[in-house]
This record gives C-alpha cells, structure tokens and sequence, in this order.
C-alpha cells in the first residue's frame, strides 16, 4: 500500500555515494595541500572558491545531474512533495557513506584530515550568529536548485549555475561555510571532532525549509493552505480509501 525502499534501483543510492564521494574527495585535496605543502599562498581565495563550484557542478554532469550532493537539497525536495520520504532518506544515507568514504580516504593518503573539519571561525558565544550565516548561504543555494530544476534549461545550465551559486557561498561564508551537513560530517566523524558540529546541521536544514517554502508559497506557489498541501502528502503517500479497499479485498 505504500512505497517500499526494495522498488528503488540500487543505481540511486550507489550514484550518490559515488558522486558525494569523488565532490568530497576533490573539496578536501586544497584544505589538505595545505597541511602537507605548507600553506597556499596569501591572496588567493579565489582558487579554493572555484574549486568549490566546479567541483559541484562536475560532479552533477558527470551523473546526469540526477543527484543531490546534499542532505539540505534533499530535505528539501521532501519538504515540497517532489521527493518522497523514504526516496530523500536513501539519498541522505548515501551522501553521508560518500562523505565519510571520502574523509577516510583522504586520512590514508594525508595522514591528516584536521584541515578539512568545518570548525566556526567566530568565538563560540557567536554559535547563533555562525547558524544565520549557514542559514542564509544555504536558503540561497536551495532555492537556485529548486529554480533551475523547474525552468526550460539547456541541460549544462543547470548544474553550472548550482556550482556558481556554491561558489558564491563560499566566497561570503565567515562559518567554515558548511553549507552541507555531508560535507562536514564526513571528516568530523573520521576524526572524532564534533565541536560545533551542530552549526553545520541547523544551518542548512532550517535554511532548506525556508528556501523551499519560500519558492513553494510566495514565489511559485502551489498551494493555498495548509490543508492543500495535506491533501497532496496523503496523495503522495498513501491510497485513497477506495484503492485502499480495493487492495484488501484480493488478500486471501
């Protein structure tokens, strides 16, 4: 009577571990050439930044951009009905495996993933301050998503202007700029260290919520009320009760 996990093609889960596993894996190599080559040279924050962007926007070209990347991107989508519930926990189960694969790769290679932990670069009383800023880079990075996935679009468009938007992201971020709770939580869990690890969640989840009622409600709205909405999760989740009926009766 409901969605069954079994129904979903394996290709789903293993394309976004791999694909959260080779961004990752990217992201942390100029974090951690630092630590092993000395520091990069002063002036130049523009290359980590790029590497950022085009790091996520290859990585979605080269999946067909039929990936999320991200447990915000997710969340989402299940917030607005376009994904269902257990469809976004497969995505955010295989986003964290890819992380943290990812982080302990690096950790054979490097020796040292410490460079690459997301830490909030403002004193610790500013925690509140560190979740707006994760908030509104990530309110900014969703809402592109969701925009760009709707519009008629040449098929290269979308995931460049993802990757640009990440960028810019990176380019304001004063927090470390998690701006993707499996982006941080790989190499935290590898190396233990969870401090202030719960900016890096809060952040992105509450800016994904606003970005998606806000494109849902004001922007592009689709429903009138509450219940509007009700109607089409029951829709999306469950049978009617005359299929419901319907289905019981052919049990033996």
């Amino acid at each position: 009577i409901r969605d069954k996990p079994q129904r979903i093609s394996s290709s789903v889960l293993f394309a976004d571990i791999l694909s959260t596993f080779r961004l990752f894996l990217k992201l942390g190599r100029p974090r951690l050439s630092g630590a092993v080559s000395g520091p990069p040279p002063s002036g130049c924050p523009l290359q980590v930044v790029l590497v950022f962007g085009l790091s996520v926007a290859m990585a979605a070209l080269s999946m067909g951009g039929a990936v999320h990347l991200n447990p915000a991107v997710s969340i989402a989508m299940a917030l607005t009905l376009r994904l269902r519930l257990w469809r976004a926990a497969l995505y955010m189960i295989g986003q964290l495996l890819g992380g943290v694969a990812s982080a302990a790769l690096l950790l054979g290679l490097m020796g040292d993933v410490a460079p690459a932990v997301n830490q909030v670069s403002v004193p610790p009383t500013a925690n509140q301050r560190a979740v707006t800023v994760e908030t509104l880079i990530t309110l900014q990075l969703v809402l592109v998503v969701m925009v760009t996935t709707e519009l008629s679009l040449p098929e290269v468009a979308t995931p460049l202007l993802v990757g640009l938007t990440v960028s810019l992201g990176h380019l304001v971020g004063v927090t470390g700029c998690g701006m993707n709770p499996a982006r941080s939580f790989g190499p935290a869990a590898v190396t233990l260290d969870f401090r202030n690890h719960w900016v890096f969640w809060a952040g992105p989840i509450v800016g994904a919520c606003v970005a998606a009622l806000l494109n849902d409600l004001l922007l592009r709205p689709r429903w009138r009320c509450p219940g509007d909405w009700w109607a089409e999760l029951k829709q999306l989740h469950v049978l009617t009760d005359k299929q419901q009926q319907g289905a019981l009766t052919q049990l033996p």
